[in-house]
């Protein structure tokens, strides 16, 4: 079960980075493992997100090399919260490159989020890599 800390950057990840109308859903669905479970059911691709805070890489701006410079150039530093359709790193604090560079492309579903910078990411089970600022 989450803690209220991990649930509270939960929350603030979806209120910056969703399309407000579909906030308060998707946190509903956060707070409950049954319906947690279903959150990448409907956050497959990137029609929920506020479409000003995303910015999709593509082809090779997808590498983890170019992932990681972006990152920190938007300030992440090294630790990101995850949220995943993985239960290994759901809910679990990653160390930033080490994440990017070994299991970022073997996890099919995947939000990650530094609370400090208020930056983030998503990666769908497509390959499909978006990072996520409102410091554009």
């Amino acid at each position: 079960m989450l803690d209220d800390m991990n649930l509270q950057r939960e929350r603030e990840l979806f209120q910056r980075f969703l399309r407000k109308e579909k906030v308060d859903r998707f946190v509903w669905m956060l707070e409950s493992p049954k319906r947690r479970n279903k959150i990448f059911d409907d956050l497959r691709d990137i029609r929920y997100f506020d479409e000003k805070s995303c910015e999709e890489l593509t082809n090779q701006e997808k590498s983890p090399a170019t992932i990681i410079e972006r990152l920190k150039n938007l300030g992440v530093k090294s630790v990101v919260y995850i949220i995943s359709d993985d239960d290994d790193f759901d809910g679990t604090e990653q160390d930033l490159e080490p994440f990017i560079n070994a299991k970022l492309w073997h996890t099919e579903e995947v939000l990650g989020y530094c609370s400090k910078s208020k930056v983030g990411f998503f990666k769908n089970h497509e390959g499909w890599f978006y990072i996520l600022s409102n410091n554009r």
